[in-house]
Order: C-alpha cells, then sequence, then structure tokens
C-alpha cells in the first residue's frame, strides 16, 4: 500500500519504537548504566530525531559518555527552545551544564524550570542539591574581590571538608527516590 495513509502508519511505528527505546534509556540512565542509556537514545534519536524529549536525553549522553559537548548542549538547548518549559527538559539542560562544570548555568536552568514548574519534585531536589550561594564574607567589599574570594574558600573548607561524597553529579541531580524503575500505576495501588 503507497499513499499517505502507508506513510502514516510507518510514522506511527517509529514514533512507537522511539518512545519504548527512550523509556528504556531512561531506565537505564536511572540505573546508573550510561552505556546503554545512550545506546537507547540513539536508537531512538534515529527513529524520532524531531522529538524534544528524545533530543534532550540523546544530548544529554552525548556530554556524558561520548564528550560530545558542542553537538550535546546543542540538542539539550534546542530541545528547551522547541517544546517549552517542560520540567525534565530544564532538569537535562541543568545536568549538561553541570557536567561542562558551569553550575550557574545549571542553576539558571533549575530556576527557569522551577518559574514555569514550581511544584516540580526533580527541579526542587536539583536546586537544593546544587545549594544556594551565600553572601560575601565581606559584605562591604564587592564578591569578585580578592580577599572576599580567599576568605570564602577557607570558610568553605571549613565547613563542607569531607562534603564531596555528597556534591551532585549530572547522573544524580534531581534525583528524588532511588535510581531504578518507578512503580506503576497498578503496583502502586497493590503496595
Amino acid at each position: 500500500m503507497t499513499g499517505p495513509g502507508a506513510r502514516s502508519a510507518t510514522q506511527r511505528t517509529a514514533d512507537g519504537e522511539a518512545a519504548e527505546a527512550l523509556d528504556q534509556g531512561i531506565r537505564e540512565f536511572r540505573a546508573g548504566d550510561l552505556d546503554a542509556a545512550h545506546a537507547a537514545f540513539g536508537n531512538a534519536h534515529r527513529r524520532a530525531w524531531y522529538d524534544a524529549r528524545v533530543a534532550s536525553w540523546y544530548g544529554l549522553t552525548l556530554v556524558l559518555v561520548e564528550k560530545n559537548y558542542s553537538l550535546g548542549v546543542l540538542y539539550a538547548d534546542q530541545a528547551v527552545r522547541g517544546a517549552g518549559p517542560l520540567p525534565e527538559l530544564a532538569l537535562n539542560q541543568a545536568r549538561v551544564a553541570l557536567a561542562l562544570g558551569q553550575r550557574e548555568q545549571a542553576v539558571r536552568a533549575l530556576e527557569r524550570g522551577l518559574a514555569d514548574a514550581p511544584g516540580d519534585p526533580g527541579l526542587a531536589a536539583a536546586r537544593d542539591a546544587l545549594g544556594r550561594r551565600g553572601p560575601p564574607f565581606l559584605r562591604f567589599l564587592p564578591r569578585n574581590n580578592p580577599l572576599n574570594h580567599w576568605l570564602g574558600r577557607l570558610r568553605h573548607r571549613l565547613t563542607r571538608h569531607g562534603d564531596r561524597a555528597q556534591r551532585p553529579t549530572p547522573q544524580t541531580l534531581g534525583a528524588t527516590a532511588p535510581p531504578g524503575p518507578r512503580p506503576s500505576a497498578e503496583e502502586g495501588r497493590h503496595a
């Protein structure tokens, strides 16, 4: 069969396969298997490159697995611009920024996401994990004064020494529950 009907059936099949691959990738990501997640997201991206969620997740693993920073950032940013303020996309954008060592950009992405979805638990958990910037040590001097930098770093070392294990990573940022598959609605009712 040829014509528009055959094409739309093929498109629906590709969309369904992409959705399955996306779900599989998210499960693998939450389980901590970044290589398997990247493979699944790549599969989804080949089938539905136009889907913002697919582009966002694929961009994230491009940065984390392949170290393809420019393309990964491009996909994550385009997903947010194209699909609008979805919490999942804002969180992935923050994860990409955190992977690149751009903490301020990660915080901005989370704040934009929280402005559009104030009750989202993933964004709130990510914002709490990154912490808040305190006031300058010497408030009468500008924040970028070298003395404020030195005293602020000293204060940080003295108050948070040994806290490195609790710093968020792109994989743990926004995790509100232990990693792994989420229970379905049916399992939740019987528990």
